[in-house]
Formats: structure tokens, sequence, C-alpha cells
């Protein structure tokens, strides 16, 4: 049997690529995504390694294949006795390894044939595809989680909606995961989480939120710091709202001014840090930020995206943000996307946690923290149309 091994960006890519040199009959045998070494940017570039084969071919083969395998396994054994020398047993070893290959490609071929004439594919398999789309999952993503959905899970998994979305849920959690939510202070000092973004993220919102919200700190001392020095309503604002609230709040305009001000919120549990947005071609602002979160060191170092914002600006906020140490993703405005499988996007272009998640412009009720239930929830909640041809899988593409 002659197998074949395609490269493309996608899955997507692949399969026309396997089409056209294989035919419509071409089996799937193995599909792999990787990642090329880069020294820059956002991390290597992805794409996918596709292995397949003529069907026709694999009809014969699947009869004789095994067959030849425990026949080639035998002999193995057979020539293991009679052969001594070193060399001999380095080609036992490695016919040996090739049987056992031979056994496993076998193994995918049973499993990933079975699936290669069937006229259409499983209503719920269609329906998931159509949710995910609509929720704003990259047709790629969504095309390539199917596919896989397709020829890992079982005849009875793929006409059950609930398996198909646990299965999918469990391949989007690996692309964004939920961040750990456990404070530890280091050496009995605060816990510190600055928050970082582009001009109307709603990074002072948020931080407003996580300040009172009993679903984020609101029950924890909590302390304020301010680098938003460049706008003096803002640091207005945020004065007023420590007032009101009833917490303490420092303004640090320069690295020498931070020992004091950590200092000064020693007996806090949580430092909170509001920081001035930055947008591309503003290098020294950036700069200067960098220089503040240094003398900080804070614990955490959110990245605040407004969900509204085009994924392709995300993607770019994100490479701009690289240099201060973003360890998390948070999200706000999330009600007002109608899109909210867009995050798991982002958080496969910066491969960081996910972390809070915001609504709105109440201080109370309107924040929660990521998880795979709620991301279980926004995905699969609709219904979409129950049966589709799997040649019209293409149109999704």
């Amino acid at each position: 049997m002659n197998t074949r091994t395609f490269t493309a960006r996608s899955f997507t890519e692949a399969l026309n690529k396997i089409k056209q040199e294989l035919g419509e009959g071409a089996v799937i045998l193995k599909s792999e995504k990787k990642t090329t070494e880069s020294s820059f940017g956002l991390g290597g570039r992805e794409f996918v390694e596709v292995t397949a084969a003529d069907s026709r071919e694999l009809k014969v083969e699947l009869e004789s294949g095994t067959e030849f395998a425990n026949e080639l396994d035998v002999q193995t054994k057979d020539d293991n006795k009679n052969r001594q020398s070193s060399g001999q047993t380095y080609e036992i070893a490695l016919l040996r390894s090739e049987v056992s290959a031979l056994r496993d490609q076998l193994s995918e071929i049973v499993k990933h044939f079975k699936y290669n004439n069937l006229p259409t594919m499983p209503e719920k398999l269609s329906q998931s595809l159509t949710e995910m789309t609509s929720a704003g999952i990259e047709k790629e993503l969504a095309t390539d989680l199917t596919a896989e959905a397709l020829v890992q899970l079982g005849p009875e998994a793929l006409l059950s909606r609930e398996d198909i979305s646990t299965f999918v849920i469990a391949k989007m959690g690996q692309i964004a995961p939920p961040a750990a939510n456990k404070i530890t202070a280091r050496n009995g000092k605060p816990y510190k989480i600055a928050l970082v973004g582009a001009p109307g993220a709603g990074k002072t919102s948020l931080l407003q939120k996580l300040a009172t919200d009993p679903q984020g700190y609101g029950k924890l001392k909590i302390g304020l710091i301010s680098l938003d020095t460049h706008r003096l309503a803002a640091i207005e604002q945020l004065k007023t709202f420590a007032r009101v609230s009833g917490l303490q709040i420092e303004i640090v305009y320069q690295p020498k001014d931070v020992a004091t001000a950590l200092n000064k919120l020693s007996g806090s549990q949580i430092i909170l840090i509001d920081s001035p947005g930055c947008s591309p071609g503003e290098d020294q602002r950036l700069n200067d930020l960098s220089e503040l979160l240094d003398a900080l060191d804070p614990d955490e170092t959110h990245l605040v995206l407004n969900s509204t914002t085009r994924v392709a600006e995300q993607a770019a906020v994100a490479r701009l943000f690289q240099q201060v140490g973003v360890t998390h993703m948070s999200l706000t405005r999330l009600d007002e996307s109608q899109q909210p499988g867009a995050l798991v996007t982002i958080s496969q272009h910066t491969k960081k946690p996910l972390a809070w998640l915001s609504n709105g412009q109440k201080f109370i009720g309107q924040l929660e923290r990521y998880s795979h239930t709620w991301l279980r929830g926004k995905m699969f909640d609709s219904q979409s149309p129950s049966f589709v041809s799997l040649k019209s899988v293409a149109s999704h593409m």
C-alpha cells in the first residue's frame, strides 16, 4: 500500500490537496498538528500533517495486512534464534519496530475506513459544526475539530450531542485553558495583580469589579495602585472609586515611587494595579510601563481585551504587550459580543490561559471566572440544521 503525507496550513487545505492527488475516495490514516520553530512573534507557525491512502488499495490490504504482520512477527522471532551477530540483532530490532508500526497503521486504517463511504455526516456532528462557526470559532479550527470528532468518536458517540460537545470542549480546553485561581502570597506580602491593555479595553472597569464583587476579590482586603498618570481624569475617577469603596489607593509616577507605595499598602491581601492604555507606535509609553511593572514585580499580569474588537486587532495588541510579561488573558464587554468563541482563537494566538470575563457596567454581579462550563454553555446552547452531506463540509471550510 502506498501512503502519502501532505502538509498544509489547515486541515481544509490538506484535504483539498488529498482530493486532487488521490481522489474523492481517499482515506485519512493520520492527522497531526505541528508547530515550526520561531525566534520572534507569538511562537512558531502552526501547520497540519496528514497521511492518506487510496481506498482501492486499502480494500485489498485490509484483508491481508493483519495476516502479513502476524507472519512477519513469527519470522522475526525465528530469525532471532538463528542470528547471533550484533548487526543482525540490530536488524531484527528494526524489523520488529516496523512490524509494530504496521500494526498501529492497520488499526488506524480499520478505524477510519468505516467512515470513508458515509454519504452523510451525523446529525449531531453537523449541528456542532454549525454552532461552533456561529459562535465565532474560526472556520478552519471548527472544521479541524469536527474532523477529529468524526474519526475519533465511536458510532454511538456520534449520535449523542452530549458526547460530541464533551469531546469538542475538551479539545478547546487544551487550546484555551482556564487559568488557576489560586492566590498565594509570597513571604507574607500582598499578592499583586496588574491589568494592562490598549486604550478603551476596560482595564479600570475590570479592576473596580475585581475589587468589589464577591465573585472576584471583594471579600478580601484590597489595595489599589494607579500607573495611569497621563490622564488626570483617570486618576480622579479611581480616587473617587477608592473613597466611596473604602479602599486605599496609591499613585505611582516613577519606578522610585514603587517601594513607598507598596510599603503603605503592605496590610492588603491583594493589590490591584491599573495602568495606562498603550497603542501600537507608542514605544516610549510601553517602555515606561515595562519599567514600572519591573519595579512592582506583579504576581500576575493580565492582558485585558475588549471582546468586541476583531481577533486580528486583539492578536496585534497581544504582540505589543509581550514585552511587559503578560501571564493571563481577561476579556471585557462580553455582553456586547455575539461570538464568545473568539476567545478560543485569541488564546490560541497568545498561548496564555484565560482568567476573568466581564459584562456590563455594574460593579457587582457582572464578573465571572472563565471555565469550560462557561464555554460549553455559550457554544452549545442553540439548535442547528439536523443533517448535511459530507461533501458539503467543504462549504463550512
